[in-house]
């Protein structure tokens, strides 16, 4: 798709559901922007969990923007979308385990749909441009682990992030924004293409699971075929990434065996002369 992205302008809920889907626009439970917050995600489970389901909550900025494992996610003032989103599967949580992988996608569509190509999903759920940081997910889980669980989706996209010294001290890797590749783009179109593809997508992997998302995720796959390192726990290993497994967990080719890793930091490393043993 041509990039339809329009000139910069604050968030606005009635232009981001005007831009919705029909079926997406009925779907939403609640659509709230706030001017600034701790967190979005934190402002989803301070919900009663019977209003949580289907509500979007986005922030001009966040004071306490998180990413996975609670590393701080930089979060200046009207210049990136930070945006939450709470669903309720009625699966156990062992169930649910490709889930990340779905939001990353669904995230990945969006920006397609922008007129962005060349980005990648690195598993579970980060997108990378230019082997740089574009956007990340953060996927919460509430609930009974053996019954159903209620969810809070939280994703930011770096969209109008200005280079600064503050930027540059707060953020601890490479990092890149979509006004590098598509000036001028709306935060407000990105928001509503984002919240299509999400409402799309997690219904279809609630009835289906992951396997209506397998080709999308070998086009998106950001690691197949390269040389990581992979931190679990207390052990780095290194190896090389081959894809996923069933369950959505990293599969790591050592040498002497293959790793299916669940939970892991990725880092993406030159071929060395380190053997893979």
């Amino acid at each position: 798709m041509a990039n339809q992205c329009s000139s910069p302008e604050p968030l606005d809920a009635f232009k981001i559901l005007s831009r919705m889907d029909f079926d997406t626009r009925t779907a939403v439970n609640d659509l709230q922007i706030e001017d600034s917050l701790d967190s979005t995600n934190t402002a989803i489970q301070r919900l009663p969990a019977n209003q949580q389901h289907g509500t979007v909550i986005m922030a001009e900025q966040q004071l306490a923007g998180r990413g996975r494992r609670g590393k701080y996610w930089h979060s200046p003032y009207g210049k990136n979308l930070y945006m939450s989103l709470g669903w309720r599967f009625e699966k156990k949580v062992t169930e649910i385990g490709c889930l990340p992988l779905v939001v990353a996608l669904s995230a990945a569509t969006a920006l397609q749909t922008a007129g962005l190509k060349g980005h990648k999903v690195k598993w579970p759920n980060d997108l990378l441009l230019d082997d740089r940081k574009l956007a990340g997910c953060l996927v919460e889980v509430q609930g009974d682990p053996m019954g159903s669980c209620d969810i809070v989706i939280g994703i930011g996209i770096n969209v109008h992030m200005s280079t600064s010294e503050d930027a540059e001290a707060k953020i601890d890797q490479p990092w890149i924004d979509l006004e590098s590749h598509l000036p001028n783009c709306s935060r407000n179109s990105l928001a509503a293409w984002l919240l299509d593809a999400l409402f799309t997508q997690l219904p279809l992997f609630a009835s289906q699971g992951f396997e209506p998302f397998k080709a999308a995720w070998q086009q998106y796959d950001g690691l197949n075929g390269k040389f990581v390192d992979v931190t679990s726990g207390a052990d780095t290993l290194y190896g090389l990434a081959a894809g996923i497994d069933e369950q959505g967990a990293l599969l790591l080719d050592t040498g002497g065996s293959v790793q299916h890793l669940h939970s892991a930091e990725v880092s993406i490393k030159p071929r060395s002369n380190r053997r893979i043993v």
